[in-house]
């Protein structure tokens, strides 16, 4: 499969056989990879452009030191980001239902429907990862000074990148599967990540090893995050808890039931046209 897009490709359904059993683990991302990377990889471009705003602004508050500047940007920028970001988790996670369809057509329609409702977890998200880079980089700067910023300062740095992260692995699936308020989408994100507490860390620290090599891999970095930067750990990431979502919301089961009412109101609807031609001809 090449990795940019021809016509034919946004026409074409590359669905699978649902009797076909699943693969598991490290086969099933190489499955994934064959068959889904240049869908994955072009929701990625998109959500690289989408979180262009988040990145100058909070840079220019970086760079003028202003904690205020960088929280401002953050909330902009995390308007902006959100429905790209809820987009890249839609594609991800119909590629790992096996859902048949086309990439351009689908990621539309999902990028309409989740627009309100990415918005604020999108600023969550954005304010959430602007503090902790603060934090770390004071942390590293008080180190470099020669001055101890303390083990409990650290420890708490440490913390907060694991707990958001763990619940954020949570909150974006739900985000682009569930219809509901976004108070209870944090609730059942914070169920799901201390029932499912291994998996929870897991996704976690995929996430802080990823986005840490590429912070400290700079100017470098800036390469690894256009070629892999938003694909690669959320499909990892969805790899790890689309089970538990799954055994907790049935969600493959909720989009069966759906599609098939939906065929169902179709089949209606056009045996009903037919009868009124009936009636007419007669």
């Amino acid at each position: 499969m090449g990795l940019f897009p021809r016509a034919k490709d946004f026409t074409e359904d590359r669905g699978v056989d649902k009797d076909t059993p699943r693969k598991t683990g490290i086969r099933r991302f190489f499955e994934l990879m064959g068959r889904d990377l240049q869908d994955m990889f072009l929701a990625h471009l998109l959500t690289c452009l989408g979180f262009i705003p988040a990145i100058c602004l909070v840079g220019i508050g970086f760079l003028t030191k202003s904690l205020l500047v960088m929280g401002a940007g953050a909330v902009v920028g995390g308007m902006a980001a959100g429905p790209f970001l809820a987009g890249m988790y839609d594609t991800v996670l119909r590629a790992l239902r096996d859902e048949p369809g086309y990439w351009w057509t689908t990621y539309r329609r999902a990028f309409r429907q989740n627009f309100k409702a990415s918005i604020l977890p999108g600023i969550l998200y954005c304010v959430v990862i602007t503090l902790q880079i603060f934090v770390v980089y004071f942390c590293f700067s008080m180190l470099a000074e020669g001055v101890d910023a303390g083990t409990g300062l650290w420890v708490a740095a440490v913390l907060n990148l694991l707990v958001f992260q763990m619940l954020f692995a949570y909150m974006w699936p739900q985000v682009v599967l569930l219809d509901q308020p976004f108070p209870q989408t944090l609730a059942n994100s914070l169920r799901c990540m201390l029932a499912f507490l291994p998996h929870a860390l897991a996704a976690a620290i995929v996430q802080i090893l990823f986005w840490g090599l590429v912070i400290l891999s700079m100017p470098l970095g800036l390469l690894l995050m256009l070629v892999l930067g938003f694909w690669f750990p959320c499909e990892i990431c969805c790899q790890i808890v689309s089970g538990d979502l799954e055994q907790v919301f049935h969600v493959e089961e909720r989009i069966r039931a759906r599609k098939d009412a939906e065929l169902a109101a179709y089949a209606s609807g056009e045996e009903a046209e037919d009868g009124r031609h009936s009636d007419s001809g007669a």
